[in-house]
This record gives structure tokens, C-alpha cells and sequence, in this order.
């Protein structure tokens, strides 16, 4: 599978999932937090484990800055 059809089955996927949450009426805050603390739980792991590449890091960092932001504004 190339890298560009598992973008776009990546955002297909997503769209299905976020129609789900939408459905049920599932609050931002709630999914906002959940990803956080998955991302912080994996960032810990990583750390733990010294398996992770620098790049991973950074990103991990950088989608958990924009979360709390974003969490914050709710």
C-alpha cells in the first residue's frame, strides 16, 4: 500500500470514527482528553523505553501542546 492511499484511508477512517462520536453526541472535551491522555501515555512509554526516534518525539510534543490548547478553549 502506498503512503498516499494510507493517508487517505487514514482521513476516511477518521471521518467515520468523528461521525460516530458526532452521532452519540460525545462532547469535545471528552474526546479532547482522551487523546491527551493516550498521547501523554505514549510519550511516557517512549521514554521509558528509549524506542522512539526523535521525530516521534517532537510530534508527540507538538499534537499534545495543541490539544492542551485547544482543551483550554473549551
Amino acid at each position: 500500500m502506498s503512503h498516499l492511499t494510507e493517508i487517505i484511508d487514514n482521513h476516511n477512517n477518521l471521518d467515520g470514527v468523528f461521525s460516530i462520536v458526532k452521532h452519540y453526541g460525545v462532547s469535545a472535551e471528552f474526546v479532547t482528553d482522551a487523546l491527551v491522555q493516550r498521547f501523554e501515555q505514549i510519550q511516557k512509554n517512549d521514554e521509558e523505553s528509549e524506542g522512539s526516534t526523535e521525530e516521534e518525539k517532537v510530534y508527540c510534543e507538538e499534537i499534545l501542546n495543541t490539544l492542551n490548547q485547544y482543551y483550554a478553549r473549551l
